[in-house]
């Protein structure tokens, strides 16, 4: 008999991707949540109300102990596992490939399965966002590879381990589970440790806390093991030259903006040739690489204006993508519509969103996405914009964008929707707003 496993809260974009794997591997999984998403019904997920007769139940911590689902399933007989230790159990009989990292964990791993899997190595996959090349965000192959985003958010990636990893960064955030930045890089190292092959740990050596950990492994970017030679940003498109012992590896074409994403690429590139991928290979992967779902993803066009939508929702990615777009529209207005993301995250980082936006020549901030949290108090978008004093950044209620973001728009405008909310959903609002 197949296994079974029941997600609670299964439409979650990481459960969402445990999710497609399992059923891919050809277990049985069914799940529970408040929106049905069509791609996890197109993929053989059950979709139910209530908790079935047997099998797992898997969840997450995004599952509050009062949920009603949550009691009735500790009051049942079946097992529950967190969805950390199903990683674990996945893990078994497999080589883990994890990517962590404050920022850029998503891409990278994306992009790392889709070099895999354009080279034909079947490896299994479970990342954070959708894959545009193959519309999913999980998926299981025979290969020995099985390539993990590690999220450190609520600490539980310290509950498994891999054979290789990619760490691109560390910097604070997710305060509110961590309490300090000391806590968090305490976490990191923790984590790092428990890699197996330093031949194929791969740690950013531009990120200045990373390169005080003396870790074994494989330093890259402007300098370390895997150097960052030169980049070069032509219109959409990233081009970047590397080294890597003793030999240089010239012109590697990114469909992706930015020198941040380029140094991303260049972790995958050093951690595909040490699988074994050809470099070829690697080459015409990153070319056919069509990227991730909000991550710098177009939504459409209309009246010379065109929206872009992303999930950068701390200042530093913020900073990062509005520099590249600059870049990229030279002689365009770019507009930034922003909503922060948890009120614990905007008050611990609020000094800190005053010099992200200044690549943007308007800035729109609205209201704070709660993510289920309490409202803190001074902590506003208003207060925010009001610090950040500048004549170019303006708040704008949530429910008014739809009909006043098009009037503050002009021909030739590239608007960017910022946040790891439910603004994604403004960006078509707003294109049927200009039609």
């Amino acid at each position: 008999m197949r296994e079974a496993f029941h997600f609670l809260g299964v439409g979650g974009i990481g459960m969402s991707a445990l999710a497609h794997l399992l059923v891919e591997k050809g277990e049985v999984v069914s799940g529970t949540d408040k929106n049905e998403a069509v791609r996890l019904k197109q993929c053989g997920v059950k979709f139910t109300k209530d908790l079935p007769s047997r099998g797992t139940i898997v969840y997450s911590s995004a599952i509050s102990e009062d949920n009603p689902l949550f009691i009735e399933a500790k009051k049942s007989a079946l097992p529950m596992i967190h969805r950390s230790l199903l990683v674990k159990t996945l893990l078994k009989g497999k080589e883990g490939i994890l990517v962590a990292g404050t920022h850029g964990k998503t891409s990278t791993s994306a992009l790392l399965s889709w070099t895999l899997i354009s080279a034909d190595y079947n490896p299994s996959f479970a990342v954070g966002g959708i894959l545009q090349n193959l519309s999913k965000n999980g998926g299981y192959g025979a290969g020995k590879h099985l390539v993990l985003e590690a999220d450190e958010s609520d600490g539980s990636f310290l509950n498994y381990s891999g054979e290789g990893a990619i760490i691109t960064n560390i910097e604070k955030e997710h305060l509110e589970n961590w309490k300090t930045e000391e806590k968090l890089i305490e976490g990191f190292k923790s984590f790092i440790k428990g890699i197996k092959n330093p031949n194929l740990t791969f740690y950013c050596n531009d990120d200045p806390i990373l390169k005080k950990l003396a870790i074994e492994g494989i330093s890259y970017g402007k300098s370390g093991d895997l150097k960052l030679l030169s980049y070069d940003q032509k219109g959409l498109k990233s081009y970047f030259s590397c080294g890597c012992k003793g030999k240089v590896y010239q012109d590697i074409e990114l469909p992706l903006l930015g020198e941040v994403l380029a140094l991303n690429a260049l972790a995958v590139f050093g951690m595909a040739l040490e699988l074994g991928v050809q470099e070829e290979e690697i080459r015409k992967a990153f070319k056919t690489f069509k990227g991730v779902k909000r991550r710098q993803e177009k939504v459409g066009e209309c009246e010379r204006i065109t929206i872009y939508d992303d999930y950068a929702h701390h200042p530093t990615e913020i900073k990062a993508l509005l520099k590249s777009f600059k870049k990229g529209f030279k002689k365009r207005r770019l507009v930034a519509l922003f909503q922060p993301h948890r009120y614990s995250r905007t008050r611990d980082l609020f000094s800190e969103f005053k010099g992200a936006f200044e690549d943007a020549d308007l800035t729109i901030i609205t209201d704070i996405y709660s993510a289920g949290e309490e409202p803190i108090c001074g902590v506003t978008s208003r207060k925010l914009v009001k610090d950040i004093h500048d004549s170019h950044t303006l708040f704008l209620e949530k429910d008014k964008l739809v009909k006043y973001a098009p009037k503050l728009l002009i021909p030739g405008d590239v608007l960017v929707t910022l946040g790891a909310g439910d603004i994604t959903k403004l960006g078509p609002e707003i294109l049927k707003g200009l039609s």
